[in-house]
């Protein structure tokens, strides 16, 4: 159990919140998931993303069915803060705007001292040349004022400061096709990502991501779907267009999944 990574459970959605062990899935078990979170360091814009990162169901599943995971649910987080913790927060914030304060003074009083040949020079010329130089300075220091808490930097907590437990997830996914295609290419050695973008179910990566291009489009094929030209076409085109093998993706009689790959030739 200890080496079992954790997965958080939270209004619909699985997430994986430890930085280790979102390295482990992928470098371990080849799974990608999706980064959603903002990034400390670069928050306005999103081409780069972080923490969280957010499964597919099927990663969920596949990942649960082998014992590789286990699914927690932190509930005391939908609700709100116990007003010890309240205060708790509120006593971090004003230690944090004091130290604001001492930090701006400080540079202000720098500041000041690499001025302070041309302040005395101004002082000495209007009091023709009688002046006390420390005096002076202390004086221009108790001029500098108190920094506006307006103009603070706030700390925006990322995760409770707080101990959280976290209770077993009532959580359950049952088995489909797109849950049955994701293990059985996963086990051929791929890395399988989402596909809606592509118009299918998911990317298939001959290796991680980060170094590779998608190979295929997989769409996934109910055994009692129709296949009309319209259908053929319209995938065909699609995996054309992209530079990518569409796969069609089904379950035989013996309950095997097959595969059937479609490319287009028209003119």
């Amino acid at each position: 159990m200890n080496n079992m990574i954790e997965l958080c459970y939270c209004n619909g959605s699985v997430l994986v919140w430890n930085v280790e062990d979102a390295h482990r899935l992928r470098s371990e078990h080849r799974i990608v998931g999706n980064f959603i979170g903002c990034l400390p360091s670069l928050p306005r814009q999103d081409q780069m993303l972080g923490l969280p990162m957010e499964l597919m169901t099927e990663e969920v599943f596949h990942l649960a069915t082998r014992g590789i995971v286990n699914i927690v649910e932190y509930k005391q987080l939908y609700h709100p803060a116990e007003e010890h913790l309240k205060q708790k927060t509120e006593n971090m914030l004003k230690a944090s705007f004091s130290e604001q304060q001492v930090i701006f003074k400080e540079e202000r009083i720098k500041q000041l001292m690499l001025m302070a040949d041309k302040i005395i020079e101004g002082k000495r010329r209007k009091t023709n040349g009688i002046i006390d130089e420390e005096l002076v300075l202390q004086e221009e220091i108790r001029k500098i004022p108190e920094m506006s808490e307006d103009l603070m930097m706030v700390q925006i907590f990322t995760r409770p400061f707080w101990t959280c437990r976290g209770e077993a997830a009532e959580y359950s996914i049952s088995l489909t096709l797109r849950c049955r295609v994701f293990s059985d290419l996963w086990e051929k050695g791929y890395y399988i990502t989402a596909g809606e973008k592509f118009g299918g179910d998911f990317l298939v990566y001959p290796g991680d991501p980060f170094k590779f291009h998608s190979h295929y489009i997989a769409v996934c094929v109910d055994e009692n779907q129709l296949l009309t030209p319209y259908f053929l076409i319209q995938k065909g085109r699609l995996g054309t267009n992209v530079k990518k093998t569409v796969l069609l993706c089904t379950v035989n009689e013996d309950g095997e999944i097959m595969y059937q790959s479609l490319n287009w030739n028209g003119k």
